[in-house]
Formats: structure tokens, C-alpha cells, sequence
């Protein structure tokens, strides 16, 4: 994967305005998914191969929030 710089409102526009809002309901029984939005926003970037962000992304598959593929489009590079 070639390494990506987003700004957060460019990493945030990549999911799907459905996605986005499936994950501000999940953020409010699950500390960790409200956790990675929280950095996501606070972020001057988010870096596609960063290990913060690829954890993140990870657990949004594990919990079902996305799919692998939906991960891959979305951090894209």
C-alpha cells in the first residue's frame, strides 16, 4: 500500500455518509469505536499506513462495521 496523508475531514469523507452514521451509533455503546473517531477528528492527519489507523480500521471489520474490502477502498494509496 503506498502511504496516503489525509486531512481528517478527507479520511472521514471516505466512508459512506450511511457508514458514518452507523459508526456514531456504535461509538455510543463502544468505547473503542468512539475512541478511534475521536482521534480521527483530532488528527492535523491521518496516515493510511500509520498503526493507529490500521488498528482502527481493523477493529471496524472485526466488530462487522465494514467489510475488508470497504477497509481497503477506504484507506486506500
Amino acid at each position: 500500500m503506498i502511504e496516503v496523508a489525509y486531512t481528517a475531514y478527507e479520511f472521514l469523507n471516505r466512508f459512506t455518509a450511511a457508514e458514518r452514521a452507523a459508526l456514531r451509533i456504535a461509538s455510543e455503546t463502544d468505547a473503542t469505536v468512539a475512541d478511534f473517531q475521536e482521534l480521527a477528528v483530532a488528527a492535523n492527519e491521518i496516515i493510511n499506513t500509520d498503526p493507529v489507523t490500521i488498528a482502527g480500521m481493523d477493529y471496524l471489520v472485526a466488530q462487522g462495521h465494514l467489510t475488508e474490502t470497504r477497509k481497503l477502498e477506504i484507506l486506500g494509496g
